[in-house]
């Protein structure tokens, strides 16, 4: 498991915009494309994450499980790479502060939760790094 936290000069409710457009956040991520359920996350709301090379592909399904507008969203992913993310905006010196927290693991075979979880803690943290890196930054 992994935390990230980064303060804003955004409003709260600005950077709330961003943290909910669930379907953008793959934006900043090179090879990768968002395929999602019509209308605005909720409750329910599925949306899979892929990345591509040409026709080899990984799909990163996942769902809303908790959205609490305009404060928090959980997410639990539920392909090959399991886990959950969990995102958190709250008011911070005049702006607002990102707190996303993030566990992942890749399942199917016997043990390999424990071995590939540290792997993803690392990997993650350079990866959505990026993307918390954008939605606080303020560029659109």
């Amino acid at each position: 498991m992994f935390t990230l936290t980064r303060e804003s000069a955004l409003s709260p409710a600005e950077l709330w915009a961003r943290v909910a457009a669930l379907a953008d956040h793959a934006d900043t991520v090179p090879l990768t494309t968002t395929l999602a359920d019509p209308g605005e996350p909720a409750v329910g709301w599925h949306f899979t994450v892929r990345t591509a090379l040409g026709p080899l592909h990984f799909d990163d399904p996942m769902v809303v499980e908790e959205w609490d507008a305009p404060r928090r969203w959980r997410i639990r992913k539920t392909g090959l790479l399991r886990g959950w993310a969990e995102a958190v905006v709250t008011p911070y010196a005049g702006g607002s502060r990102l707190t996303w927290t993030e566990e992942l693991w890749f399942d199917g075979i016997p043990g390999l939760r424990r071995l590939t979880r540290p792997i993803a803690d690392v990997a993650g943290r350079v990866v959505f790094g990026r993307v918390v890196d954008r939605l606080v930054g303020g560029e659109s």
